[in-house]
């Protein structure tokens, strides 16, 4: 798995981010101590198994509590009076970025503007740990150990446009068998 490096945490640490309770700070303040930071791309229009990614999202939460995690919610709603009902009333105590503002357009850019539901699991080093549309297996009980054992398995190295990128021991080692056996002629 590759990615461009720290760059959304980066991004991220500059950005007010705002509570279910309404309290702001900048997110270098509440991101620091975190080990995972879940970031939920959603809106309040979406439907079906959609909507059941808030619910899972929040067994997450409840489960990982006392865990090192934090869920971001970078709202695609309309208008700013959606967002606030829609997070009040679903979401859990995490952090959001609400829609239409700079931040928010700033944070999607940086994203490459996913499509809506996406979740995006980046762990304390701004490397990317997971990226899907579900949200199924995320309030297993052992999901941060499965993210945890990827990153130990990871190996950082400049890729040809001098980027930051992650890769897996095991994807390696199968670069370095194809490239032996281009070597001695096998195919």
């Amino acid at each position: 798995m590759n990615t461009k490096g720290n760059g959304f945490l980066e991004a991220l640490k500059e950005k007010t981010l705002v509570r279910r309770d309404k309290t702001t700070a900048k997110g270098v303040d509440l991101i620091k101590d975190k080990e995972f930071i879940v970031i939920y791309v959603g809106a309040s229009f979406l439907a079906g198994s959609a909507r059941r990614n808030v619910e899972n999202l929040k067994k997450l939460y409840e489960i990982m509590k006392d865990e090192k995690l934090e869920i971001i919610y970078l709202s695609q709603d309309n208008n700013e009076k959606e967002f606030t009902k829609h997070f009040h009333e679903n979401h859990g105590n995490w952090l959001a970025v609400p829609p239409g503002t700079e931040d928010n357009e700033e944070l999607m850019k940086t994203l490459e503007n996913p499509t809506i539901p996406h979740v995006i699991v980046y762990n304390k080093l701004g490397f990317m740990c997971r990226r899907t549309t579900g949200t199924a297996d995320l309030e297993k009980k052992g999901i941060l150990d499965k993210w945890r054992a990827k990153n130990q398995n990871v190996q950082f190295r400049r890729g040809k446009s001098g980027d930051r990128q992650v890769s897996s021991q095991e994807s390696q080692s199968k670069e370095s068998d194809a490239v032996a056996k281009d070597k001695s002629g096998k195919k």
